[in-house]
């Protein structure tokens, strides 16, 4: 069994992190080595980091005296010191089924693909209830080349644009991760990198399957921050700037590209931000001149 690499950043955590780590050492896949990243964390996070690791030889520690990094800093900081084949992330909120680890490894191998991607299945936290995008019968599986994924990710349907831009519920082979640096002083890094990865793969598997929770929580950064930070405009730029050189259809990232302009003209106007609010306006009508 190859080895796989699983990353969690933490930062107090409270009472998710037990469930979060307990779904991971349980995985029926169980050739892993676990590196938490405590980012600083004073709410006793630390402690049960330090618990795991004791109890479980898999479990490798890292903390992080000043804390305050981000998750793009905490994986910055594991990433150099993987030994696995394959890495994955996951939240320190959230938790996977026990066999997440499996169906991802087997979809990788079984179809001879450089990542492998699922679903999931989101839990609102302050309501206590599950929100199911996926029923059994919407299941497949389909292999797709960076061009053809690429044209997925705006797909609604079934929550495909957020599995499309988000790190976790995906195994990816360790040597696609050479030169990948996540951004450390953005509100939201996953935008500026999961792409950049698909394209160092040759091949990515899909699988239309909910096996991994999301808890979402009113303090979550996605709810707490602008959506200007969710949709930032410089890693769209360059997108669109790379995807054009390498010969991609970039029609669906110019409509993107539009609609975040649009988003951010309003939210710097809202903000009293007028030099960026006018250089919106400036590309959006040098788009509108020339469409």
């Amino acid at each position: 069994m190859e080895k796989v690499s699983v990353i969690v950043p933490v930062f107090n955590a409270g009472d998710f992190l037990r469930p979060c780590l307990d779904s991971i050492v349980n995985q029926t896949y169980d050739n892993l080595e676990i590196i938490l990243v405590n980012d600083g964390s004073t709410d006793g996070s630390a402690a049960i980091c330090e618990e795991y690791r004791q109890k479980d030889a898999r479990v490798r520690l890292i903390n992080k005296a000043l804390g305050g990094g981000g998750v793009g800093a905490a994986r910055n900081s594991a990433l150099p010191l993987i030994t696995g084949d394959y890495v994955l992330f996951v939240d320190n909120d959230d938790w996977l089924e026990e066999n997440h680890i499996r169906v991802l490894y087997d979809s990788l191998k079984e179809t001879d693909s450089d990542i492998a991607v699922a679903n999931f299945t989101e839990f609102i936290q302050e309501r206590g209830t599950f929100s199911f995008h996926l029923r059994p019968e919407d299941y497949f599986q389909q292999v797709y080349t960076p061009q053809e994924w690429f044209k997925k990710q705006y797909d609604g349907h079934f929550a495909f644009s957020q599995c499309f831009t988000v790190p976790w519920v995906k195994l990816y082979k360790a040597s696609l991760f050479e030169n990948i640096v996540y951004p450390e002083k953005e509100k939201v890094e996953d935008d500026y990198t999961t792409w950049k990865l698909y394209l160092m793969a040759d091949r990515i598997v899909y699988s239309n399957t909910g096996i991994y929770f999301h808890r979402k929580r009113s303090t979550s950064v996605t709810k707490t921050v602008d959506k200007s930070f969710v949709f930032p405009l410089r890693s769209i730029e360059e997108r669109v700037a790379i995807l054009a050189l390498i010969g991609f259809d970039i029609s669906e990232e110019l409509r993107a590209y539009r609609w975040r302009l649009q988003l951010h003209r309003e939210s710097f106007l809202e903000a009293g931000r007028m030099q960026e609010y006018h250089n919106c306006l400036q590309k959006l009508s040098i788009l509108e001149k020339w469409k």
